[in-house]
């Protein structure tokens, strides 16, 4: 039971801090912010937190006493505004939604990467202030993403690394309450438009599909935030809005993708969204002023810098594997751009189905060229998760419009021009994902539902469906959505007690893995596992260090590739 307690205990008290620190930004950029539900609330307090993660890495590890003052801000904040706003109802709705959905922080197998590098990357930050040129060790500290700069600052008495998987929780609760708060709103239950139907298709979809948060890695987080982007795009484009509420939701939208950059270096392309607006109010005077001279735009730079600053820390890349972006001679530390490229390759090839634990193909830049892979990529993946996904995407559909549909006007009739500005954007993004990397987890999940929840929600949008009749409908597909949510979570918790060791429940299994320690100069050593993964060893764990020099350069630890000069 103790650990229940911790775990609910600290769980909504990390909540409440990022909710702080949200309220906290909001009200520097733009009191009208304020006014946003507790879930974009909350999404804006991570990206807050990230940019103090970054900061503070570089003069402090993040131990206890550095995360206790952290949260105790972000407290402080949390009830300053929580009694200025009145936010009673939103808060209990937002505590019960975290215990309907809290039989997915239950785990005891976590995700295949989490052993190889994501906990001892988040652990090196609670044992470490920034060090130079890890990349030089091994893959896995080359891969870059602010979830696990967030985890390092839930790193707290008692609970220790226990909640490093609950970022991904956090957002899933975040993103869901965004939707209900939508879909539960009178008026726009009355509406029953498109931008409706989509909230209450990806409600059901990310609850039913990403029930799991052991496989959420560093990737699926960030997708349930581009599910709720689309929306609050088209919601932008309306002409009905007021000119302050089109501001903040401009703010919104720049800072919603400055925080899915910092994950996933790849929804950089999400940034087209941005210029697509730009370009549709290009003579708004005051519309550009707030992309390019505000302060909006100083937390966008700040982030781009902090972002960089980060990458060059490990990899003297700024945006790794682009070898155009590394200082490989000016950097003592970084990566060679051949390494760089050979890495690029290797990414681009096992996301198009010319690598797996069980084969490999042999001219690796041969099959990646054009579309070589697309027969591999067929057998191997799509004909596997990508076909599942695909199947799940399209019942979804086929049952709203089965539920829905009572609409004989022709479509076309409903067919929004800001819509199909929209479905334009993703069909070029959802182009350059297949063509350079076709993997669900790289973005591919919320493209492929985007594209047909959209057209499908288009096409039931204003039905003429009887309200009472309506509400069961709407009521039945909430109701069982969590039902379901809880009931495979149920099954995989019982399946997984049989399979690990029980006794770490409610907390997720660690095996005590056995390493050797090797010293790398006076008051430098590495650790190297022996038969095992990194898990949670001491840290910098690596596979090993023959070939590693260190130094120390302005009270930073720097490692350096013996064998640079030779490559």
């Amino acid at each position: 039971m103790v650990k229940f307690f911790l775990l609910y205990f600290y769980l909504i008290l990390i909540v409440s801090s990022i909710l702080g620190y949200g309220f906290l930004l909001s009200n520097f950029l733009n009191k009208n912010l304020l006014k946003y539900n507790l879930g974009y609330i909350g999404i804006l307090g991570l990206l807050f937190l990230v940019l103090v993660s970054y900061t503070t890495i570089f003069f402090i590890k993040h131990d206890y006493v550095h995360n206790l003052i952290i949260h105790f801000i972000g407290l402080i904040s949390f009830a300053f505004f929580f009694s200025k706003l009145k936010l009673n109802k939103d808060y209990i709705l937002l505590i019960i939604l975290i215990f309907f959905l809290s039989s997915s922080l239950f785990i005891l197998k976590s995700h295949d990467d989490f052993s190889y590098y994501h906990l001892t990357y988040s652990l090196g930050l609670t044992e470490n202030k920034i060090q130079l040129g890890l990349g030089n060790f091994w893959q896995g500290y080359r891969h870059h993403s602010s979830l696990f700069y967030l985890n390092s600052l839930i790193f707290l008495p008692y609970i220790q690394f226990y909640l490093f998987h609950s970022i991904g929780f956090i957002t899933l609760v975040f993103v869901n309450y965004i939707c209900l708060n939508y879909v539960l709103n009178k008026k726009q239950f009355e509406n029953f438009n498109y931008i409706y139907i989509f909230y209450l298709l990806v409600f059901a979809y990310i609850n039913v599909k990403f029930y799991r948060l052991s496989e959420y890695g560093a990737d699926i987080a960030a997708q349930l935030i581009v599910l709720v982007l689309i929306p609050l795009i088209l919601i932008t484009l309306t002409k009905n809005l007021n000119r302050s509420n089109f501001k903040s939701n401009i703010q919104l939208l720049i800072l919603l993708i400055c925080y899915l950059i910092t994950v996933k270096t790849y929804f950089i392309v999400y940034t087209l969204f941005l210029f697509l607006i730009l370009f549709l109010y290009y003579k708004n005077n005051n519309f550009i002023k707030l992309f390019f001279i505000s302060r909006t735009t100083i937390v966008a730079a700040l982030t781009f810098i902090l972002f960089s600053l980060v990458n060059l820390s490990y990899t003297g890349c700024v945006v790794y594997p682009l070898k155009e972006t590394c200082f490989s001679k000016k950097l003592s530390w970084a990566l060679t751009q051949k390494e760089v490229k050979k890495m690029k390759i290797w990414f681009e090839q096992w996301s198009k189905g010319g690598a797996s634990p069980h084969h490999r193909v042999q001219n690796p830049e041969e099959y990646i060229k054009g579309f070589n892979w697309i027969k591999g990529w067929t057998n191997i993946y799509f004909f596997n998760k990508g076909l599942e996904n695909f199947a799940s995407i399209l019942f979804l559909s086929v049952l709203f419009i089965i539920i829905f549909n009572r609409n004989k006007k022709n479509f076309f009739k409903n067919f929004d021009k800001n819509c199909f500005k929209i479905l334009i954007v993703l069909l070029i993004l959802f182009g350059e994902w297949f063509y350079k990397h076709p993997a669900l987890r790289y973005g591919g999940y919320s493209l492929l539902a985007s594209l047909i929840f959209l057209p499908t929600s288009l096409f039931l949008s204003k039905s003429p469906i009887d309200v009472k009749i309506k509400r069961k409908f709407i009521g039945t597909i909430l109701i069982s959505t969590l039902l379901i949510f809880n009931a495979r979570n149920i099954l995989r918790i019982n399946k997984e007690m049989k399979q690990y060791n029980s006794d770490s429940f409610p907390f997720f299994y660690v095996p005590k893995v056995d390493f050797k320690t090797i010293n790398l100069n006076k008051d430098t050593n590495a650790y190297v596992p022996i038969n095992d993964a990194c898990w949670a060893i001491k840290t910098p764990c690596v596979g090993g260090s023959e070939n590693i020099d260190t130094k120390k350069i302005f009270g930073f630890n720097v490692f350096l590739d013996k064998n640079k000069k030779l490559k």
